[in-house]
């Protein structure tokens, strides 16, 4: 494969926003649910692990959605509604956009606490719909993904404040490298209303690869750190909004991203 188209579907490959998008290890009841909408917008400049001068640019409509089908077990939807990425590397640019396109998420959330702490396991699948990873840039890398996760959260009462997170595997498909994800995330409320929060997220590979990239020049493995912040604000009772900043500091294979998250979310 040229390096030219190598390093432009390398790019692509690494946007994928994995946002903080979850309600975290709380299970909704039977019938309850929580949806979420959220308009993300990523920059980059440069990879990490690479001389590269390319450039990335995304913007993308996500919607999680979680659903109580009984006390303990909530089913759990995350999909992009919208995307459009740009990215230029070595004079080649490249302008995709998607609707209903990209990578979706379908997952169980099964409740195994409830107190002291509450702890829940969740397994899932990721598979790619409706994009061509022909593309330049493409929506995603085509394969199909296994994942399970432990969550851990609870209330620090009378302390307004709570603290939640979770550790997981991923099985990868194709040659790609099984990951080890982890993500945490800490929350102070003001006046009732507003929750301020900061977050910690990562992704390990959990061996070398065997090569560089696939066929399609996708990087075989890779490993990310992000650090950021944000507020919540209580609009009523049933209906929240969000802002977010993740900054990615250092990892292998990724872009140097700066991310953006506007959130509006609706809950029973």
């Amino acid at each position: 494969m040229p390096r030219l188209h190598r390093t432009a579907t390398t790019m692509l490959c690494l946007l994928a926003a994995t946002a903080i998008l979850h309600a975290g290890a709380w299970t909704q009841p039977r019938g309850g649910y929580y949806t979420k909408l959220t308009l993300i917008s990523s920059d980059a400049n440069g990879i990490y692990g690479s001389a590269s001068p390319a450039t990335f640019t995304d913007y993308a409509l996500y919607l999680y959605g979680e659903y109580g089908i009984l006390p303990e077990v909530t089913l759990v939807l995350s999909t992009p509604l919208f995307k459009d990425s740009q990215n230029e590397a070595n004079f080649l640019r490249g302008n995709t956009t998607g609707i209903l396109a990209g990578d979706t998420e379908l997952q169980v959330k099964y409740g195994i606490l409830s107190k002291p702490l509450v702890v829940s396991a969740l397994a899932g699948v990721k598979v790619p719909v409706a994009y061509e990873i022909e593309d330049i840039p493409p929506l995603g890398n085509g394969e199909t993904d296994i994942d399970a996760k432990l969550l851990v959260g609870g209330s620090l009462y009378p302390i307004p404040m709570y603290i939640t997170g979770d550790i997981g595997y991923r099985v990868r498909g194709g040659d790609f490298v099984d990951e080890i994800q982890y993500s945490l995330e800490a929350g102070y409320t003001l006046w009732n209303r507003y929750l301020l929060r900061g977050l910690i997220t990562g992704i390990s590979a959990t061996e070398e690869a065997a090569g560089e990239s696939n066929l399609f020049g996708f990087p075989l493995s890779q490993d990310r750190r992000r650090m950021g912040g944000g507020l919540i604000v209580k609009l009523t009772d049933r209906i929240e909004m969000d802002l977010t900043y993740l900054k990615t500091t250092s990892g292998t294979n990724i872009p140097k991203a700066d991310e953006f998250f506007v959130g509006i979310a609706f809950k029973s």
